[in-house]
């Protein structure tokens, strides 16, 4: 039986957020704690590969657009027909509405 999983891509805005959490939390907590960190977002989206709906609407921000929350960090993503778009991955504290303009 043909598998039906999903695969992932990082939007340029993601890949950037992922950099800068590796290099705070190695600066922070040691570069094995940003390694086993950094693996842990790849858990995460490996999961919503799977799982594409588990994330919660956040319709008030953007359309068809979701979120899920890994440690002190939200995965913001949008599902299409072939693969999951990591859109952007912000500390929960930010100001999320500033970081992710709604797109017409």
């Amino acid at each position: 039986m043909a598998s039906s999983r999903l695969e992932y891509e990082l939007s340029q805005e993601a890949d950037n957020d992922l950099s800068d959490i590796y290099d705070y939390t190695a600066t922070q907590f040691g570069m094995e704690q940003a390694v086993k960190y950094l693996l842990g977002f790849e858990d995460t989206f490996a999961v919503l590969c799977d799982q594409p709906k588990l994330g919660r609407m956040r319709h008030e921000i953007r359309s068809g657009l979701r979120s899920i929350s890994y440690v002190s960090h939200l995965i913001f993503y949008t599902v299409l027909r072939d693969r999951i778009r990591i859109v952007r991955v912000l500390h929960a504290s930010r100001d999320i509405v500033r970081f992710i303009a709604p797109k017409d």
